[in-house]
């Protein structure tokens, strides 16, 4: 997992495929003016959703086998719970690229504006739990195929 500001993501241009093309694809919007919904960007055609949602006081932690999210907070304040866990649940939908677990993970940090954080295959994360109140989210997730 990587945690880090949307400014200092170039620092992982060469570790992470297609994050370059996606910060490029970003860079020069105005995001919090992106209509909610989901795009593509030109070149490779890898996927992004502009979210909009109210932070939850719980939530089935995720897990994916053949995408890495970059996910990205344009406005709002969540906690992102994420642990290391060898197994993929018994839950797991190949076809939707998702599983979730039954059980809370054990790690957690607050992503605020500006903020993102890229989580890997076979990395459980529970998303968009509220921190201190429930807030308003807005913010770019991006499925970045790792195969």
């Amino acid at each position: 997992m990587i945690f880090d500001k949307l400014e200092r993501l170039s620092v992982y241009f060469d570790s992470v495929p297609y994050l370059r093309e996606i910060c490029e694809e970003l860079s020069g919007k105005d995001l919090s003016s992106i209509e909610i919904g989901t795009y593509y960007t030109e070149k490779s055609h890898v996927k992004y959703m502009v979210q909009s949602y109210e932070t939850q006081e719980s939530k089935k932690p995720e897990v994916h086998k053949k995408y890495a999210d970059l996910q990205l907070v344009i406005s709002g304040k969540e906690r992102f719970d994420f642990a290391s866990v060898s197994a993929l649940p018994e839950s797991f939908k190949e076809v939707d690229d998702i599983g979730f677990y039954s059980e809370d993970l054990s790690s957690s940090l607050v992503l605020g504006e500006g903020e993102a954080v890229i989580v890997f295959p076979y990395e459980p994360h529970t998303p968009g739990l509220t921190a201190d109140n429930t807030s308003a989210m807005k913010k770019i997730v991006a499925k970045i195929p790792m195969e």
